[in-house]
């Protein structure tokens, strides 16, 4: 028989497991720049989900009439307005700033693009525990939505390198809920307790790779980060930055990379953490180049020449507070 509590005189008694999931207060946070029906979109699919969350809308100095838009569309969420646009980190820091001082539980991360099933929070706040720092569903392509997008990563001892063995396979019942090293920015349902103490996502990175930081920072603090199989997630992928192989994408995986691994190295095998990046940055110009995406390409090597400069400067500074 499932444990229950009591409340006052009252003879009538829930489950804990329903009790816990009404004392906590959740802020859903998306970002926008310049894709408010996306966006909408994404709303509504809040809006279905079995557990209340209030919604926060912040649209990251999209410039266009997105503001307007969202504005219509929106209420009762909330809308905020950024006056440029600062990136994902610092978009969705506003955000993680406003769940704490409200006094926010949770906060739920969520990228425009991405669309959650209705029971996807019921199961994730299921495995939340003070121990945990992070929660990701199963992140499946919208587009095949048997077809397993993020099922979970470990990360290379030597290299560092985000290790998804079911990605891109059909879901056959194969995924457990289970820790996992990284967790994805796409969706993730995060204890704001948690990032009290270890901090917020790191605003150097613009895009891409703050979302690998946060773990690992995350777990040398102590906390867990989990996979819940049972929570599930569809993905219109890359579709905030034009595609996957869009120059815009190219440039700031390849500029973030770069810091990423630059400012963790000691997390790894330095030499080995070298070799690698240089094989993977010769493979991915090769690819780029049998394809002649030639702007992506170009793209790429401008963001790994800006991320060595800004890497250098963060060494730097650090070397410098130490």
């Amino acid at each position: 028989m499932a444990s229950t509590s009591c409340s006052g005189y009252i003879a009538v008694c829930l489950p804990s497991a329903i009790i816990a999931p009404l004392m906590m207060r959740i802020l859903a946070i998306t970002l926008n720049w310049r894709q408010p029906q996306l966006t909408l979109e994404c709303v509504q699919a809040l809006r279905s989900l079995h557990t209340h969350v209030d919604i926060l809308v912040i649209d990251n100095g999209s410039g266009d009439n997105s503001a307007e838009i969202l504005a219509a569309g929106l209420a009762p969420a909330e809308l905020v307005c950024l006056p440029n646009n600062v990136g994902f980190a610092a978009g969705s820091n506003h955000g993680l700033r406003y769940a704490i001082e409200q006094g926010y539980t949770y906060a739920l991360l969520l990228n425009n693009d991405a669309f959650p099933s209705a029971d996807m929070l019921d199961q994730l706040l299921a495995e939340t525990s003070d121990d945990t720092a992070l929660l990701t569903p199963v992140i499946y392509y919208e587009a095949q939505p048997n077809r397993i997008w993020y099922g979970g990563a470990r990360r290379h001892k030597h290299t560092l390198d985000l290790r998804d063995r079911l990605q891109n396979q059909i879901d056959s019942g194969q995924i457990t809920t289970h820790d996992v090293d990284y967790v994805l920015g796409t969706c993730v349902l995060v204890n704001l307790a948690a990032v009290a103490k270890v901090g917020l996502l790191d605003e150097r990175y613009f895009m891409y790779f703050e979302d690998l930081d946060w773990s690992l920072r995350f777990q040398s603090a102590g906390y867990r980060l989990r996979l819940v199989a049972s929570a599930k997630l569809y993905h219109r992928v890359a579709v905030s930055t034009g595609g996957v192989e869009s120059p815009l994408r190219r440039f700031y995986l390849a500029r973030s990379s770069v810091i990423f691994y630059r400012v963790h190295r000691d997390a790894g095998t330095t030499w080995i953490i070298v070799l690698f990046r240089i094989g993977s940055a010769m493979k991915t110009l090769a690819k780029l180049a049998w394809h002649r995406q030639w702007e992506a390409a170009r793209a790429y090597v401008h963001g790994l020449h800006n991320g060595w400069i800004a890497s250098r400067q963060l060494v730097s500074a650090t070397s410098v507070n130490e």
